[in-house]
């Protein structure tokens, strides 16, 4: 079976596009690459041949039955890491996005422990999956600043690196290319990959944990800016009115950052300044319970947290923002509190059904996501 990653012309086109729409006829896969359905078919044919793709399913047609394409499994395996929070998880999906074996691991946050503890991870992988499997590539999720070349980590207050110089290092050390990602980035690309911002051209994502993360998609694509900070609410200054008092440090160095108010982080910090539990499934609680003070620290950072929505709703104009929250925070005062003031900051022309998906944190889709980095990279990249 021949290289899906060492295909060229056309045919590197087709898996391109199929690995980018997921499953797509013959007559689909004409229609946007603009050649014959002949053509296609000839492809196809000698793709089927080297089983890089397979027949998925039908459907029906005005004369006739179509068949659904896709990659097959056994055509490509990517290992996904993702360092957003602990334990680690590393996970090997097939070109489709699915599963094959996840593993979670610690580490020490510094570089060098990283690099180790990564390599180690791919190890377990390699291992536990079918000895046919054929790994293309790497991806590596962190919270934090990553290079256009992907390969460094320029900043990231979470894990405290600067100029970390670790994907070229690991790929020496696994003999896979390796390629970072953002780790809000990572997860909009599994989810406009194989979730469900699938078949949508323009959605955004704010993820709140232990930071915020933002990530924005284009033409199905993670809009990551001319140095790859592009989406970065977590440090933006909040307006004087939503303190209480003096504007709190931020990890960043700066002062007043959404981080200090609406992080999870941030809330907890709130909430041992106050007397209160530092655990948000407690606090949320309190809130429930009337709890003054709980109730208005929630209030408070709902608030700043809606503010940075509706201002990023109305500069980019995405038909979905998915907002990805502890579950402590999911439901209950936080979650109603904060679409009711997104609701009031909006102008009435942005308001549509749907417009706001609050979703569960999944580690899991994390790791998928670094994964889908690492597909991308190497299936829908214009060469081998």
């Amino acid at each position: 079976m021949k290289d899906a990653s060492s295909l060229e012309g056309l045919p590197r086109r087709v898996v391109a596009m199929i690995a980018q729409h997921g499953e797509m006829t013959r007559a689909d896969i004409a229609l946007k690459l603009g050649i014959s359905k002949g053509r296609v078919s000839v492809i196809t044919t000698h793709l089927l041949d080297q089983r890089i793709i397979e027949h998925h399913a039908s459907i029906s047609g005005a004369r006739r039955p179509s068949a659904l394409l896709r990659l097959s499994p056994s055509a490509a395996t990517f290992i996904g890491i993702s360092l957003h929070c602990r334990p680690f998880i590393a996970v090997a999906t097939d070109p489709n996005g699915n599963t094959i074996f996840q593993h979670a691991f610690y580490s020490d946050s510094d570089p060098d422990s990283c690099i180790e503890s990564i390599c180690d991870a791919i190890d377990v992988l390699r291992k536990n999956c079918s000895i046919s499997a054929r790994f293309l590539a790497v991806g590596l999720s962190l919270p934090g600043y990553i290079s256009a070349d992907k390969q460094t980590c320029i900043t990231s207050t979470v894990l405290g690196w600067e100029n970390a110089e670790i994907g070229h290092e690991i790929a020496r050390v696994v003999g896979l290319p390796v390629y970072l990602e953002n780790d809000t980035n990572a997860l909009a690309t599994y989810e406009a990959m194989f979730g469900s911002m699938r078949r949508v051209p323009a959605f955004a994502i704010v993820a709140v944990g232990d930071g915020i993360g933002t990530a924005y998609t284009m033409n199905h694509t993670v809009y990551r800016g001319e140095n790859g900070g592009a989406g970065e609410l977590a440090h933006l200054p909040i307006a004087p009115g939503l303190f209480d008092g003096v504007p709190r440090p931020c990890r960043c160095g700066n002062r007043g950052c959404l981080e200090t108010i609406a992080s999870s982080r941030g809330i907890s910090s709130r909430a041992e300044e106050e007397g209160l539990p530092q655990d948000l499934g407690r606090l949320s609680n309190l809130a429930r319970e009337g709890n003054e003070k709980a109730l208005h620290i929630l209030h408070t950072a709902a608030a700043a947290l809606s503010f940075s929505m509706s201002n990023l709703i109305q500069i980019l104009d995405p038909s979905h923002l998915i907002v990805v929250l502890p579950e402590e925070l999911l439901h209950g005062v936080f979650a109603i509190a904060l679409r009711q003031t997104f609701e009031q900051n909006l102008m009435p022309g942005f308001k549509r059904v749907n417009l706001l998906i609050l979703q569960r944190h999944n580690t899991f889709h994390w790791a998928v996501g670094a994964a889908c980095v690492a597909a991308r990279s190497v299936l829908l990249s214009p060469h081998p």
